[in-house]
């Protein structure tokens, strides 16, 4: 009688992200979510079940004079290999100031 193949091998595994490669996918993702320039990644964290949390700034609105730029925090989350699952603008606000606009 001849053997069951095992059921595992047929299934696919994609890459587990390290954390560089996060933050560059979700740099990527904002790009073509956004043509606003990037200003900073403002952090990168797994959450408890292995997604990558990535907050984003861009300048929404350049200053005419000075930089009180208006800046938008955004929250991209996706899952352990890089797929996008979400994305929200956490807030948005002036840069000297720091206060919401």
């Amino acid at each position: 009688m001849a053997e069951e193949p095992n059921q595992d091998q047929f299934k696919t595994t994609r890459a587990r992200l390290t954390l560089p490669d996060a933050m560059a996918r979700a740099r990527r993702a904002m790009s073509g979510i956004t043509d606003a320039p990037i200003d900073a990644v403002k952090g990168c964290a797994k959450d408890e079940a292995g997604n990558w949390i990535v907050t984003i700034d861009v300048v929404e609105r350049a200053a005419r004079m000075g930089d009180n730029d208006l800046l938008s925090s955004y929250e991209l989350i996706s899952d352990p290999a890089g797929e996008l699952l979400e994305f929200q603008r956490l807030r948005r606000y002036h840069r000297e100031t720091g206060v919401d606009a």
